[in-house]
């Protein structure tokens, strides 16, 4: 069996100028070097448009999946048809769901290789798993800090 890699995304909730050809052309990369699972946290504009982007590219690549990962069962989920499966991670409702969704977030960085993120500050929750994403050194994409660097 070919070697599975997983990939999640990492965003703010805004991603204003984020070109959704140059976002599909690095998943496209990803699929080249073996990654066919996608994780998606369904929060803000940047998951969305991760989300509608690997939706697309199944019609090109049947094989691949994307997964909504949800940090609690009351989460509003804005379209189910963009995803293959919806991940509840086991022991997630212990938690306040104010704790839920860091802990979501923890469960995306630890069941992924890589990350294609939209991170452009250094505060808020963005950031936050951006920095644990380094730490874990999983191999990462900055679409962020490319914009921001032409």
């Amino acid at each position: 069996a070919l070697c599975q890699f997983v990939a999640t995304f990492i965003g703010h909730r805004e991603c204003y100028g984020l070109d959704k050809m140059v976002l599909s052309y690095e998943i496209e990369k990803l699929i080249a070097d073996g990654y066919s699972q996608f994780l998606c946290g369904g929060m803000g504009d940047f998951d969305w448009l991760c989300a509608s982007c690997v939706h697309e590219l199944k019609q090109k690549y049947p094989h691949i999946k994307s997964d909504l990962v949800i940090p609690y069962l009351s989460f509003a989920i804005r379209d189910t048809s963009c995803f293959d499966e919806i991940i509840y991670p086991e022991g997630m409702e212990k938690y306040h769901y104010k704790a839920a969704i860091p802990k979501r977030n923890r469960y995306l960085i630890e069941h992924s290789d890589a990350a294609i993120c939209y991170v452009n500050h250094d505060w808020g929750g963005a950031a936050k798993i951006y920095a644990m994403a380094l730490k874990k050194k999983l191999h990462i994409v900055n679409l962020g800090i490319l914009q921001t660097s032409i």
